[in-house]
């Protein structure tokens, strides 16, 4: 659960039983980016984050079932225990990450950008696929209306 704006004084401190700090929280709650931040253990489930941009951060541990994230970016991210389970992802761009173990079970990812990801232990084929670019640069239409 994202917490309230820290106070100056606190706003590096690390969130306890979380990779993540403060200030990092607060960026992604206030501004929607925060690019090169580390989080671990979140639930974000059922969360609206559309456009939020996590290029090169770090995720681990971290639920993000039913949540909004279309046009969500995790260009060269690192996702490690990661669960997208029926979450809107329409036009998320996942340009060279790396996926260990991130589910994708009934997510929507029409138009989702997987080029160059390094995807491990990681079934993209759980979600619903229209114009997905896929690691191998190909497309897969298999759910398109």
């Amino acid at each position: 659960m994202l917490l309230s704006a820290p106070a100056p004084a606190q706003a590096q401190e690390t969130v306890q039983g979380s990779g993540l700090e403060m200030g990092d929280q607060h960026e992604l709650r206030m501004l929607g980016q925060c690019p090169g931040c580390d989080f671990e253990g979140l639930d974000l489930t059922g969360r609206r984050m559309v456009g939020v941009d996590l290029s090169d951060a770090t995720l681990r541990d971290v639920d993000f079932s039913d949540a909004a994230l279309n046009i969500a970016i995790f260009d060269r991210a690192v996702l490690e225990n990661v669960s997208f389970a029926s979450a809107e992802m329409n036009g998320v761009s996942f340009r060279g990450a790396r996926l260990i173990n991130v589910s994708f079970v009934d997510a929507q990812l029409r138009g989702a950008v997987f080029e160059d990801a390094t995807l491990t232990n990681t079934d993209l084929g759980a979600g619903r696929l229209c114009n997905t670019q896929m690691p191998n640069e190909s497309m897969d239409n298999s759910d398109c209306d």
